[in-house]
């Protein structure tokens, strides 16, 4: 099931609730891969997963893709990615949430995952980039997970 978000106004600042709607997803997820798992987004057959911005970024619309969709069509934003991860890791009963950032100087937002178990953040977007980009992978300085100080 895919979520689709409109925000009060594009580029406007996300609220609690739609955090909160994104760990629902992630939860909603996680249930569905316990009676229908997936491969780890981590292992060789979800080589073919990229990061991509949803087509319609910046006007106000924001999509929660479910992680069949995200399988099948071979991408996902940030936020779909996460939701992919997150339902992995909690349909094996290990706890995470998602973290919403903001660059207040870009009006950008991005979502990552904290393994609540080991309080290491996941970055499967940053991961994705990685895995799909060599030239990324030369300039890149940290890694796409990382011990929450």
């Amino acid at each position: 099931m895919n979520i689709l978000v409109r925000l009060a106004s594009p580029g406007g600042r996300l609220s609690r609730s739609f955090q909160w709607v994104l760990n629902a997803a992630i939860e909603s997820a996680a249930d569905e891969l316990r009676r229908r798992p997936l491969p780890n987004l981590y292992s060789g057959e979800c080589d073919h997963i990229r990061y991509q911005p949803e087509p319609w970024a910046g006007e106000g619309v924001e999509e929660f893709a479910d992680p069949y969709t995200v399988f099948e069509r071979g991408w996902g934003d940030c936020d779909d990615l996460v939701i992919l991860r997150g339902a992995q890791i909690r349909s094996v009963g290990y706890p995470c949430h998602a973290r919403i950032l903001h660059d207040p100087t870009t009006n950008k937002y991005h979502t990552q995952l904290t393994r609540d178990f080991d309080r290491t953040v996941e970055d499967p977007a940053l991961q994705r980039l990685y895995l799909h980009n060599p030239s990324y992978r030369q300039r890149m300085r940290t890694p796409w997970h990382f011990p929450l100080r």
